[in-house]
């Protein structure tokens, strides 16, 4: 009897251990959930880490590089660290006293980083899409140990979530409604939203204008009045799933006799509706964006279209690609100097979140088509591109050396220019 007590007994220690070793023991993390400005010079944020790459104004007011936007490129929770690119770094301090042995760093990243410690060793990485992993083991005794992220491509960084803990991470709890937005029709269930919670875990709904929809707490929603309005479906966390909030912007139009209008977005909202997209995902709906021309990569007269990104300054490093877009009127581009860097654009098209070779590049995808040109719509272009081949008149008769504001008529054809 004593004999089966004890085997038992060293059976609960060995349960008691394993379970002890098996959670997940957080040493540090930083999802920068405390940073309440941006574009800001990062080194006084928190006196353990370090920052390069930041460039100042002569007044010490931000200019660019390495600094903290409140997007989620990287995939986590806004805000995020941009680490600029061509060796821009962040390195953490990060006490480990007590802490030895094999632990995990872990980390959300829409680049390719080098990371290095010091005062503990590393190995490779491992990831899928934007989530990074490597093992570091701490030796004994080891009271202190830096960690640093370092870009070194000529491409800027988003860096979130971060945490570096020992024994098996949490499970990631996988709540995704498919897409970033949607557009609905009252009157209608179609395109309806729906939670995808693979692991059946409890989860909160919300509906940020109930005016415009509510949701039920079993997801039920209910059209309410045409506007916007965005829902959120939030999970705490347990022992064995890390929490995780999702949200999806949904659209509510009139019925039949209502006109359905496509929205026109920053460049920055663009980005942030790519990031909540699964990887290789476009949007369900057309969307208007204006930006700024930052690098032309093509304009393909014999395709007909042209690739270009837009930012939201002049100059601006969060950057859109637009690919492979067709011109005005979804027309082909016959014009090889349609476009030069500096040209205020509104374009439109899908969004997507294109991914290859574990990069990944947000789009406005294949198939999009130029609205303005510098507040020009297609009959000012027109006009300016076929004034090279034909007289341009005004409406009394007189022959004009270019375009003018007013009605011009050009090989025949009347154009508007504003």
């Amino acid at each position: 009897m004593k004999k089966t007590l004890r085997f038992v007994m060293m059976a609960i220690c060995a349960l008691l251990y394993s379970s002890s070793v098996m959670a997940e023991n957080i040493i540090w993390q930083e999802d920068w959930s405390s940073v309440t400005e941006f574009k800001v010079n990062p080194q006084d944020f928190n006196a353990n880490y370090s920052f390069t790459g930041t460039v100042l104004n002569e007044d010490g007011s931000f200019k660019s590089g390495t600094t903290f936007y409140n997007e989620n490129l990287a995939g986590g929770t806004a805000p995020e660290l941009l680490i600029a690119k061509n060796g821009g770094s962040f390195a953490a301090k990060v006490a480990v006293s007590g802490v030895s042995g094999e632990t995990t760093l872990a980390f959300k990243c829409n680049k390719k980083l080098d990371v290095t410690v010091s005062g503990a060793s590393i190995g490779e990485a491992t990831n899928a899409g934007n989530d990074y992993s490597y093992p570091i083991t701490i030796a004994a005794g080891t009271s202190e140990i830096t960690i640093t992220f370092t870009m070194s491509s000529n491409a800027n960084a988003r860096i979130d979530n971060i945490r570096l803990f020992q024994g098996t991470a949490k499970k990631p709890a996988g709540l995704s409604w498919g897409k970033a937005s949607t557009t609905v029709t009252l009157g209608s269930t179609d395109n309806l939203p729906v939670l995808q919670n693979s692991n059946n875990l409890p989860v909160t709904f919300a509906s940020s204008e109930t005016s415009v929809a509510t949701i039920a707490q079993d997801g039920t929603i209910t059209l309410v009045a045409a506007g916007k309005t965005t829902l959120t479906a939030s999970f705490e966390g347990n022992d064995e799933y890390e929490a995780e909030s999702v949200s999806i912007e949904m659209t509510v139009k009139e019925g039949q006799g209502g006109q359905e209008e496509v929205e026109t977005i920053t460049v920055a909202k663009a980005l942030e509706l790519i990031a909540a997209l699964a990887d290789g995902a476009k949007s369900s709906d057309k969307y208007l964006v204006k930006g700024f021309v930052v690098a032309v990569t093509e304009i393909s007269t014999e395709y007909g279209n042209a690739t270009f990104t837009i930012a939201d300054e002049k100059g601006g490093q969060n950057v859109l690609t637009v690919f492979r877009i067709k011109g005005f009127n979804g027309e082909s581009i016959t014009n090889e100097n349609l476009l030069k860097v500096g040209d205020e654009v509104v374009v439109e098209g899908l969004l997507q979140k294109y991914v290859k070779n574990g990069v990944t590049t947000p789009e406005l995808a294949q198939g999009g088509k130029i609205i303005s040109i510098n507040g020009q719509d297609s009959g000012i272009t027109d006009a300016r591109m076929e004034a090279q081949q034909g007289k341009v008149y005004n409406l009394s008769g007189q022959l004009l050396a270019a375009p003018k504001k007013g009605i011009n008529i050009i090989a025949g054809k009347k154009y508007l220019v504003k």
